[in-house]
């Protein structure tokens, strides 16, 4: 299949034509058509020899044409054209938060910085001084600060894809090997890869592994190697007698690491990555990571609770919650279709999620404000609950809920009236317009949001994107405190680039006794899996079952939310 290609195709148009100032209608629609085509089921090759093109979501004839000419011809013309014209760093300078396209051409075409290193060198030097104000070059520092500490890490989805991937080369070799690292604990980015064996095969073994670019390391014990897309990967060697220890050893984290070590030595013992062991030397643990933590007097520790957060000393009163887990939830509450900005219909969203065994989704399509995403009327929202009431009485005993994420305007207000909310079945209330308020009126328009009666929860809280957007600098103190007060929910997004609410304020959201729900904020088929990213922030946020509104069935939900 050739989606990724033509996806990644119309991305790199959309970047570059943007970064030549033209119409941002057009950045959009180039976007738009690459994410419709990402996410397709069919082979878009197959699509277009079919002649049906135009048929995909966001792809009209112009777009269809420019598909045509690459699928028939290997290579776009347009696309050349803005390549040669366009010095090759400025796209990435319009990564930096803080730059627009204007501003990128500016620095490009006017002062020759086409690269993030330039722009660093030039805010180091203060060539810049007499160009930009400081509080504009501040912002320029801390966007490529973020940068390039995100450049070297991977996204869950990207993480996982490439552990599996040399997981199955050496399974079919008959390797056994395990995940450690900050993957298995499950943060939102992952720098490298860290994988445990006891086969003494595996150090050969990942040399030959498909996608290794380079061996940057070969001992008897260990390898170090870089993959295609630049990944290291890290593979250890253990007997079967140190395996236990060294995968708590190198999970991590370090702080939780050194917390056990103390307590080892507390007890006149030494814990490593070998094993623990007492004054003369003896193994006391080291075969499972059970046996270790029994060893020191405290019940199993998760992966995702290893930050040196409270966990150790729960597990030594034996007071660790037992974690909500994926097959505990219900229903999905955030998802998209074809009505607003989803690449799939209706009906395919919640046959897919009928089959992944949930009782009920809530369609959550944007409102009318949210133009960008083809956010609905009221009218098109009417039209969309009979095709909603149809599907019902199909797809019985599961229920599609008549929901939507309803635009928190820059005022508070929201997109439509409180009569119209009403008729809803849930209501998701969210910002996506602007972000460059002061942080006090970006908390009071989520305040407003969260006092309104009709609404149930706050979507993606902070709105940011990881890599790309920080969050919104509201106060979320404030807001977990309105929530509870109004008795309100807050979102934990699942969308890999979200993860929002983070770890650590849904805990402290739990800890005030705000609900929380869990949702996949799907725009395809394939994202309800997303579903399992957030259910790994509310792991690592200690929360359990009882702490999540759509672990419930739905006559309960339906009661919870009024």
């Amino acid at each position: 299949m050739k989606n990724s290609e033509v996806a990644q195709l119309l991305d790199d148009l959309g970047e570059l034509v943007e970064a030549n100032g033209e119409d941002r209608f057009k950045v959009i629609a180039y976007h738009r058509a690459a994410t419709s085509i990402r996410n397709l089921a069919e082979d878009v090759e197959q699509i277009w020899r079919e002649k049906r093109l135009e048929e995909i979501k966001y792809v009209g004839e112009g777009i269809a044409k420019k598909i045509d000419e690459y699928l028939r011809t290997g290579r776009l013309e347009l696309l050349e054209r803005l390549r040669e014209r366009t010095p090759a760093g400025v796209p990435l300078l319009m990564k930096v938060q803080g730059i627009g396209p204007r501003t990128a051409y500016r620095l490009s075409h006017e002062m020759g910085i086409t690269s993030v290193d330039q722009l660093k060198s030039a805010l180091d030097s203060g060539r810049l001084d007499m160009e930009f104000g400081p509080a504009v070059r501040e912002s320029f520092r801390l966007g490529v600060q973020k940068l390039q500490s995100y450049e070297r890490r991977m996204l869950l989805p990207e993480a996982e894809g490439a552990y599996q991937k040399m997981a199955s080369y050496f399974g079919a070799l008959g390797i056994s090997v395990g995940m450690a690292g900050s993957l298995r604990r499950g943060r939102s980015t992952i720098g490298d890869l860290d994988i445990l064996s006891t086969d003494t095969r595996v150090i050969d073994a990942v040399k030959g592994c498909p996608g290794v670019a380079q061996v940057l390391e070969s001992g008897p014990r260990r390898a170090s190697v870089k993959l295609e897309e630049g990944t290291q990967v890290d593979v250890r060697l253990f007997k079967r007698e140190e395996y236990g220890a060294a995968l708590i050893y190198f999970t991590g984290s370090k702080d939780h690491n050194i917390a056990l070590r103390n307590l080892a030595i507390e007890k006149g013992w030494k814990l490593n990555e070998y094993g623990m062991l007492d004054k003369a030397g003896k193994r006391l643990a080291g075969e499972t990571e059970e046996e270790v933590y029994s060893r020191l007097g405290m019940e199993f520790i998760p992966p995702e609770l290893r930050e040196n957060r409270g966990e150790v000393e729960a597990a030594q009163r034996g007071e660790l919650p037992h974690l909500v887990e994926f097959d505990a939830i219900k229903g999905d509450l955030q998802m998209h279709s074809t009505w607003s900005d989803g690449s799939v219909e209706l009906k395919e969203m919640a046959r897919a999620a009928k089959e992944r065994g949930y009782g009920y989704v809530a369609i959550t399509d944007h409102s009318q404000s949210v133009r960008v995403a083809n956010g609905l009327t009221e009218e098109r929202f009417r039209r969309q609950w009979k095709d909603i009431e149809k599907l019902n009485d199909e797809l019985s005993p599961f229920r599609i809920l008549r929901g939507v994420e309803v635009e928190i305007k820059s005022d508070g207000s929201l997109d439509f009236e409180r009569k119209f909310l009403d008729e809803f079945d849930i209501v998701g209330a969210s910002l996506h317009q602007n972000f460059k308020q002061d942080p006090e009126k970006l908390t009071d328009r989520i305040l407003k949001a969260i006092a309104h009666p009709s609404v149930d929860f706050i979507c993606h809280p902070t709105n940011r994107l990881i890599g790309k957007r920080e969050g919104n600098p509201i106060d979320l103190a404030k807001v977990t405190k309105a929530a509870r007060e109004h008795g309100k929910m807050l979102e934990i997004d699942g969308q890999p680039k979200r993860l929002d609410l983070d770890e650590v304020w849904a805990r402290k959201a739990m800890e005030e006794g705000v609900t929380l729900v869990i949702n996949s904020d799907a725009h395809s088929v394939g994202e309800l899996d997303n579903m399992s990213y957030g259910v790994g922030v509310a792991r690592r946020a200690w929360l359990r079952s009882e702490d999540v509104a759509n672990t419930l069935g739905l006559a309960k939900l339906l009661r919870l939310i009024g």
